[in-house]
């Protein structure tokens, strides 16, 4: 008789669930961004993973001097995170100057298509009262795990400094392959360079070599590999069941980034990065010594160094699968 009831209590303490301590618990992300438009997918794209469980999104972090402008950075970031039901998720931005400016043309395309995708927002323009570092910094404190998901110029991540995320994951950089300036940037530039790096040089070299935890940098060597075609946006218009999904179908389907998508001009940079720093595998990482170039004609440049940091960079992206999950998560699918 006690054979049987030990064999029942047993059995009972091996199928019962585990207490919530002692599950795993999804990795805490930030995500510091400029809002560009496909800043604004790869938040569609974490908001997914975050409903998911597969992320907890703690914050989004908002910097003024990249392609967003200052006040309708952040009101976009309020607006697309009330669409995608992040509630939840504290914002906030920090407007510090840059060394260079993002061309103006298209900061004013990119904010008409943002606003064209928050119809009807109650967000708003005002400088959020914690400063995008403060918050990351107090996101850092409370949880030394977090990790840093960054898409656009370095400056929060850079401010932030001695605080280090446990991971930082940056889109930017070209090592063995040309830079993508573009649209209105100053001639005086050689063209090495890639556009997120080039906006705050110093910030860029600071985030990538002072950052105490692992740094992975999905560089254009990667990302090259992840041009917005209209394949894809026809596999899209014709598979968008969520908000996520239509948010950014809206956004590459706009008047006004269409061209754009037909000069081969535009890329899934953002979400590639993003989805690398979650999903092993869709990107190739190789080790160097990386440093950054600050000033000159290069400045911005990142390239191969004996005294550089030692991180991974991209090197090569498999273009089929990234495209897979990408449509997949945004219609909730993985």
């Amino acid at each position: 008789m006690k054979s049987i009831l030990l064999a029942l209590v047993l059995a009972i303490a091996t199928s019962a669930p585990l207490p919530a301590a002692a599950q795993a618990r999804p990795p805490a992300v930030i995500f510091d961004t400029d809002m560009d438009f496909d800043d604004a997918a790869t938040l569609a794209y974490l908001a997914q993973e975050h409903q998911a469980g597969r992320i907890d999104l703690r914050a989004i972090t908002v910097t003024n001097n990249g392609a967003g402008l200052p006040g309708r950075a952040i009101r976009h970031a309020r607006c697309l995170a009330e669409r995608l039901g992040l509630r939840d998720v504290r914002i906030a931005d920090a407007s510090s100057a840059a060394p260079n400016s993002f061309p103006a043309e298209l900061r004013q395309l990119f904010d008409r298509v943002l606003t064209a995708a928050t119809p009807g927002c109650s967000g708003d323009e005002t400088p959020s009262r914690l400063r995008a570092p403060d918050l990351i910094e107090k996101v850092l404190r409370a949880d030394p795990s977090a990790q840093i998901i960054a898409t656009g110029p370095l400056s929060n991540v850079a401010a932030a400094l001695p605080h280090s995320a446990s991971r930082l994951t940056s889109m930017g950089g070209a090592v063995n392959v040309g830079g993508n300036l573009c649209c209105g940037t100053p001639p005086e530039f050689d063209g090495t360079q890639e556009f997120n790096y080039w906006l705050d040089p110093p910030a860029a070299r600071a985030a990538l070599t002072r950052s105490r935890g692992a740094v992975r940098m999905v560089s254009l060597d990667a990302a090259n590999n992840v041009l917005i075609t209209d394949t894809f946006l026809d596999r899209l218009r014709a598979d968008h069941g969520t908000p996520a999904a239509d948010i950014v179908l809206e956004i590459v389907s706009h008047p006004e980034v269409q061209p754009l998508i037909a000069a081969s001009l535009l890329y899934w940079w953002d979400p590639l990065a993003a989805m690398s720093a979650i999903h092993p595998g869709q990107v190739d990482f190789t080790s160097g010594r990386i440093d950054v170039v600050v000033d000159g004609p290069s400045a911005g440049r990142t390239v191969l160094s004996p005294t550089g940091r030692l991180l991974r960079y991209g090197t090569a992206a498999d273009t089929a699968a990234f495209e897979q999950r990408f449509l997949d998560t945004l219609n909730g699918r993985t």
